[in-house]
């Protein structure tokens, strides 16, 4: 019970007038503190020997928003979080507009549809996410911040008078036939690209025979770059953790970094090559011809 509340209640049994009553508590309390219909409310109950507590809201009706009431909405919603407002409404025979009101204001819960993630990482997943982190920012201390720039779309970059709209580049669409095509580039371009047959997937004997292609060009393309310590990177595709991959790229003092499980936002690129000195270089990656 409030003070004001308790105030108005005494003055009743004083054998005030809810008119006087009206009056004393604006000139005790703040003006309009209390409804004069609540004076009367108050007023009725006190001369009829009832009641005059808080078990009734303020505008007579009975208050359905109790202590326990509250209490007990949450223990029912902790035992199911999937509840919805309509079972519980049935439940505790009440309003959907009183359970809304239990559920957010009272116990400051809101409705959240689960996330969809990739994959569920085991214990081994977690400690390489850690371990390749650490690689990273280790990598990132020692070459600069130029390791971790992203590859960016200023190959579609145009200069243009401002105002004018930007060019346009168009998605891809479904295409009919399957090409997959192996593509190493750095920030300047476009080193070497391997058109596969058609509805033909990249394995891990194709892999080597096009890596093999590859380090040629690069060693004509970068001759500098390729004379000092550079890493591969790219994902966990099937053909890149094969035994005879790790075998080929270590006959060729291919040094690699690790790509964390079903992480991609921890890589510094999706799929990338860097020197020990500039910036990221090079990535390859399968795509549908119709991308390019």
């Amino acid at each position: 019970m409030s003070h004001i509340h308790k105030f108005v209640e005494d003055l009743a049994k004083a054998r005030k007038t809810p008119k006087d009553i009206k009056t004393m508590v604006d000139t005790a309390f703040e003006v309009n503190s209390i409804s004069q219909s609540q004076i009367y409310r108050i007023s009725t109950l006190v001369k009829a020997g009832k009641d005059s507590s808080d078990k009734r809201s303020t505008n007579g009706r009975r208050k359905v928003r109790t202590d326990d009431f509250i209490v007990a909405v949450r223990v029912y919603v902790e035992a199911d979080r999937r509840v919805t407002m309509e079972e519980l409404a049935i439940k505790f025979e009440t309003s959907i507009n009183t359970i809304f009101h239990v559920l957010h204001d009272d116990l400051g819960l809101s409705i959240k549809s689960a996330r969809w993630i990739p994959k569920m990482l085991t214990e081994d997943h977690k400690m390489k996410r850690v371990r390749c982190a650490q690689a990273f920012l280790k990598f990132n201390f020692e070459l600069g911040l130029g390791f971790l720039d992203k590859i960016s779309k200023r190959g579609s970059s145009q200069w243009l008078p401002k105002g004018s709209n930007p060019p346009l580049k168009f998605k891809r669409q479904e295409s009919r036939k399957k090409q997959m095509v192996v593509s190493f580039f750095d920030n300047c371009g476009v080193i070497f690209q391997h058109y596969l047959p058609m509805r033909t997937s990249v394995t891990t004997a194709v892999f080597n025979d096009v890596m093999n292609m590859f380090l040629k060009k690069f060693k004509e393309k970068r001759p500098e770059m390729a004379k000092r310590d550079w890493y591969f990177h790219f994902d966990n595709a099937p053909c890149h953790t094969a035994n005879s991959t790790k075998e080929f790229l270590a006959k060729k003092g291919i040094r690699v970094i690790d790509h964390p499980p079903y992480s991609p936002d921890l890589a510094p690129q999706t799929s990338s090559t860097s020197p020990s000195e500039e910036r990221p270089v090079e990535v390859w990656r399968a795509i549908p011809e119709d991308n390019f």
